[in-house]
């Protein structure tokens, strides 16, 4: 599948309305102000990274999904239906997502009106929906990896496998510190 071609004035602005130079120049800015001490100023820079990197990954991969009628969210929540090697509810999905209920229940509600999640009450609790990926699902999930494996894969290309791994090594860190802080 071909990429969007952006508009020339959206090819010179990257997503956020700034360019990383000028990301850098802002935090200088805060830190001759502020004065904060090394060790919270590269915290800052790191954090800060991370946050705009995701949103600029997310913003992106979404501008192409949307070719194929499909978005960051409805893949992340398709990914998981499909693969966590059960049904499941929705109340465990929205957490696992991190969204409230309501905003869970309109997301499923829509896959399964497309045919691509069915959804049951359980067996041994009324109260409980439980989802599961649907063939159709399945072949959805197959096209957004095909498109976001081109993306990720143009992304990473100049970055050493080994730089990569440590990559990961670092946000796996920095999640389960995560889910300890909770």
């Amino acid at each position: 599948m071909r990429s969007p071609q952006p508009s020339p004035k959206r090819a010179r602005e990257p997503f956020g309305g700034y360019s990383s130079e000028e990301a850098d120049r802002h935090l200088m800015n805060y830190k001759t102000a502020f004065g904060d001490a090394e060790d919270d100023f590269r915290a800052l820079r790191l954090t800060r990274s991370i946050i705009v990197t995701a949103r600029r990954w997310r913003k992106i991969a979404n501008d192409h999904l949307r070719q194929a009628g499909q978005s960051m969210a409805r893949w992340e929540t398709l990914f998981l239906v499909a693969f966590s090697g059960k049904g499941l509810p929705q109340t465990e999905l929205a957490r696992l997502i991190g969204v409230q209920g309501p905003t869970m229940v309109a997301m499923l509600n829509q896959l399964a009106q497309e045919g691509l999640i069915s959804r049951y009450q359980s067996e041994t609790d009324q109260r409980v929906t439980v989802n599961e990926i649907t063939p159709a699902g399945l072949a959805a999930i197959t096209d957004i990896m095909g498109i976001t494996n081109v993306l990720r894969n143009e992304l990473l290309a100049e970055i050493p496998r080994e730089q990569q791994e440590l990559c990961i090594d670092v946000l796996d860190a920095i999640l389960n510190k995560l889910d300890r802080m909770r």
